[in-house]
Parts: structure tokens; sequence; C-alpha cells
């Protein structure tokens, strides 16, 4: 697990967040083939062995769209706790920052969505976050926000 963590997951994980929600469904698939190719080969099976939740929860793997999302998420808290830098954040307004008809119906930890391509990180991230429940999105310190959000 250690040398599939090191060689191939890290290189999915380095970037993801930003080109995953461009790709294609057929593209989704295969990085979801290739998880679960270094799922078989973590836990030593056959290589047309059916790979289900009690396998991902055996490696400590999510399947990629979630791992993705949590990956988002994980930007996203550090953007909420100002301290990402501020490339990553100058897109990201809370509703009360903005003065808009929007936030007198909106809850107050969210994001004003702005009106971009939906395959963008900016638009997927906000999507995301928003739609956290409110316990979630209020904790402060960020490994603890990677458990809850894990869970």
């Amino acid at each position: 697990k250690t040398l599939c963590s090191a060689l191939i997951q890290c290189q999915f994980d380095y970037s993801c967040s930003s080109w995953y929600p461009g790709i294609g469904k057929g593209l989704q698939d295969k990085l979801q083939v290739m998880q679960n190719k270094i799922i078989r080969f973590i836990l030593n099976l056959d290589n047309r062995a059916h790979i289900g939740n009690r396998e991902l929860a055996k490696t400590g793997f999510l399947k990629v769209p979630e791992r993705v999302k949590q990956l988002k998420l994980g930007h996203v808290i550090k953007i909420k706790n100002k301290t990402s830098p501020y490339y990553l954040s100058a897109n990201f307004q809370s509703l009360n920052e903005n003065e808009n008809r929007i936030v007198t119906r909106s809850k107050v930890s969210n994001f004003y969505k702005p009106r971009v391509c939906t395959n963008t990180f900016v638009y997927s991230a906000i999507n995301d976050w928003n739609n956290l429940p409110s316990e979630i999105k209020e904790i402060k310190n960020e490994n603890t926000f990677k458990d809850k959000l894990r869970k």
C-alpha cells in the first residue's frame, strides 16, 4: 500500500481537483479501473476479482469521485481558514461578503457560486462546499474537518 500510495496515488492526488470535473465519463471510469487494479495488487487478489465497499474499506481508499471531492473540500477549508495561497482564494467569496439578494435566503457559511463553467475547480468546489451539512462546515480545525468529512 505504501508503494502504491507513494508512486501512483500521489500523482493522481496532486492536481485531480482541478482537472477531474472537466473530463468525460469514459476517462473517469478509466481512473476508477486504475484504482481498482491498485486495490487488487495491494490485497493480492485475482485480476478479475470484484472491488466493492469491503475491499475499499480494507485498503482505506475512497472511490475516485469521493476522493476528488475530499481533496477539493480540503482546499476549501484552507481557503475558509485563510491558510491557502491567494491564487486559490481569489474566486471564493463568502455570501456575507457579497451584496446580493441571494444572501438573505442562504447560510452564512456558504460561498457565492459564480456564473462560470461548471467544469472548473471554483464552481465544483463551491457547489460541494455549499451542499455539506452545517455542522461540518463550521469545524475550524483542518484535521478534524477531514476526519468528519471522510466519515
